[in-house]
């Protein structure tokens, strides 16, 4: 498994451009739109992904109870992780139930995979 690290990605509330930080209100969470790449992704299920497809986005608790996002695809088999520069935010509005899913942007070409995350 390889994969480009990282959280480099645009951020955008409404209109492009427009930064998103501090609080989690459910308006906040709804309005949330972040452009990504999909990290450490496996390979097996990163070559069936096709440019349109939606991923779950979940929390993953890792050892010692860290937090971390996760792409899933329908089979509930995991893509890779996120690290988008919004992680936190994004980790506190699905603690506080909002969804998210993670539209695949391009074909899995050269395994770099680049995700818009937004509400489902």
């Amino acid at each position: 498994m390889s994969g480009s690290g990282g959280g480099s990605g645009r951020i955008g509330v409404g209109g492009a451009g427009s930064a998103v930080e501090g609080g989690s209100s459910p308006d906040d969470c709804g309005s949330l739109v972040v452009e990504t790449t999909l990290n450490s992704p496996v390979s097996a299920v990163v070559a069936s992904l096709k440019k349109g497809e939606k991923l779950l986005v979940e929390i993953h608790i890792g050892a010692g109870g860290v937090n971390s996002l996760v792409a899933k695809n329908a089979a509930g088999q995991t893509a890779g992780s996120l690290t988008p520069p919004s992680l936190i935010k994004i980790l506190k509005c699905i603690e506080n139930g909002f969804q998210y899913v993670a539209v695949v942007l391009n074909d899995a070409a050269g395994g770099v995979v680049r995700v818009r995350i937004q509400g489902q």
